[in-house]
């Protein structure tokens, strides 16, 4: 009997039990529910681990390997350019251990979004509804984007971990009504610091949640906060001011507020919204995310659980005011939304809660539909009415249930989270086969984007190879008489748009009278030799036809 109550305290915590679904009277929801919720998360976590190392880094990912592998930490930090500290020591440390492979890298980013899954259901369960919040979960166990930083060796896994974390330790305080816990709390989130940039948006919004919840612990919410904001201080100092990157922030500049005047600057806004829709909800599915965020949004204020819409605002308001100081970018073009990711976690919640508030509303309108006095009318004078008054709520219902399908996209979340194809630069073969076919005295000409995946794989000499200063350039950087002793040159390129892009980039860096010999191609990276006019014709074979080493 003792064990049966600890295994039900055990489901009860977590949402799980026959009581926690919402409605007992309901027989088959006594297996249903958790059964859903046990498969959602199973599905979130094995698509968070398939495939970490089928693929190979592309550039971003490359830099932030090139400072792991350093011999010393010291040397970590200074090579990791905008990198949270934190994180990137402790993948440097998993280096130092496990070796250097794409798993190994990967492997800090998947154990952070794996525990983001796992720590979003109780937060999603202190917050909404029992089915609003099990939506909730299947759009965070499916969604692309979590599942593809989860896979990405870049810190902002880690910003959606804190994220959830922060607010379930948030949740957790206002349970035990500020009693105990603070230590913990301040201790974590001080941690959280050294993993998470954003975090800094998302702990300003807890503190004001704390401090208006709960009136008689103000005085422990001053000081765990006051804590907190002397270790930023603190890491600022000695770690982040180093780390302030000035040719990002030149990047930037497009994503900062538009200030010339009150038109521009909402135009600049209302930009920035459309690329955060469809950044997370993807093309002519953000018009129904919206609204699905925006009903859930009113489900959460009218269910007393008004904070959750400061969850989602506070730290996206924090975000545009570091933006209006040009200090982060905000929903930015070219994929900078990605610096996002913090916001993704409420941003499923509440859309989730919107889809079962939805169906939720959906299911009563059918339940009172078959309770109302008509349809025992219906029932008694018999006729083609009463099929067509049961069918009805159900065929509404199943229509809304083929839309959240269409909407959700299976086949392609399956595909993409399996197959990940964003960012997919299979930079990697093409290294290895330009190793095993390179001569000496070939020279080597690396588009910038390509230079830091190459610099992580190749092997062979670092000699007679030119570095790419831009994905601008324009004619080779060599001196007359090193450029007339180039009998072959390789050209190696990734992160880049399409094949046409680097036609037209080539002949402005080599102009006329080269000649193409070869091509080999892989998903967003290409490998091209070229002879120049005054090399003499040599007939080859083996590459006209090559095959690129496993």
């Amino acid at each position: 009997m003792r064990r049966r109550a600890t295994i039900k305290r055990f489901f009860n915590s977590l949402g799980l039990s026959r009581e926690a679904a919402g409605h007992p009277s309901w027989p088959w929801q006594s297996w249903l529910f958790p059964a859903l919720v046990v498969f959602f998360l199973c599905l979130g976590i094995f698509y968070r681990i398939y495939g970490i190392g089928a693929r190979s880094l592309w550039t971003d990912e490359a830099w932030v390997a090139l400072a792991a592998i350093q011999p010393a930490a010291a040397a970590a930090l200074a090579g990791g350019k905008s990198t949270p500290p934190f994180y990137l020591l402790t993948v440097w440390g998993l280096v130092q251990v496990l070796g250097a492979s794409e798993t190994v890298l990967r492997i800090t980013s998947v154990l952070l979004g794996i525990g983001s899954l796992v720590l979003f259901w109780p937060l999603a369960r202190w917050l909404l509804p029992p089915w609003q919040a099990l939506a909730a979960l299947a759009l965070v166990s499916v969604s692309h984007r979590l599942v593809y930083f989860s896979k990405e060796l870049k810190q902002y896994s880690a910003d959606v971990f804190f994220a959830v974390l922060t607010f379930l330790l948030v949740e957790r305080q206002l349970r035990r009504g500020g009693q105990g816990g603070w230590g913990l709390l301040t201790a974590v989130l001080a941690l959280g610091l050294g993993y998470s940039f954003p975090l800094v948006f998302i702990l300003p919004v807890a503190a004001g949640v704390l401090w208006w919840q709960l009136p008689a612990a103000r005085r422990a919410v001053v000081l765990s906060f006051g804590t907190l904001a002397l270790v930023f201080l603190v890491y600022y100092l000695t770690l982040f001011r180093g780390q302030v990157d000035r040719e990002l922030l030149i990047y930037w500049q497009a994503d900062f507020p538009d200030l010339s005047a009150v038109g521009p600057f909402f135009t600049w806004l209302g930009a920035a919204w459309w690329r955060f829709g469809r950044y997370f909800f993807a093309d002519w599915r953000v018009l129904p995310g919206a609204a699905l965020l925006l009903v859930g949004l009113v489900a959460c204020a009218r269910h007393g659980q008004a904070r959750v819409v400061w969850y989602f605002f506070g730290p996206l308001l924090l975000a545009l005011a570091a933006a209006f100081a040009q200090r982060y970018p905000f929903m930015g073009r070219a994929g900078g939304v990605r610096l996002m990711m913090f916001a993704a976690p409420m941003l499923y919640l509440v859309t989730g809660a919107g889809l079962g508030a939805v169906g939720g509303w959906l299911w009563q309108r059918t339940k009172r539909w078959q309770a109302d006095p008509a349809a025992a009318s219906l029932d008694e004078n018999g006729g083609g009415k009463k099929l067509g008054w049961r069918l009805g709520p159900v065929v509404l219902l199943g229509l809304y249930l083929l839309a959240v399908i269409l909407w959700l996209r299976p086949v392609f979340l399956w595909q993409e989270n399996l197959w990940p194809q964003m960012n997919r630069e299979e930079i990697a073969p093409l290294v290895r086969y330009l190793e095993a076919h390179r001569r000496p005295g070939d020279a080597i000409y690396l588009y910038y984007f390509a230079s830091d995946p190459f610099m992580f794989y190749y092997q062979g000499p670092f000699t007679d190879i030119i570095w790419g200063q831009s994905c601008h350039d324009c004619g080779l950087p060599l001196p007359a008489a090193r450029l007339a002793q180039i009998q072959r040159l390789w050209l190696l390129f990734s992160h880049f748009e399409t094949e046409a892009d680097v036609d037209r980039f080539i002949m402005n860096l080599l102009g006329e009278g080269w000649t193409k010999e070869f091509s080999l191609a892989q998903p967003g990276a290409l490998l091209r030799r070229y002879r120049p006019p005054w090399a003499r014709p040599e007939a080859e074979t083996g590459d006209l036809r090559p095959s690129v080493p496993e």
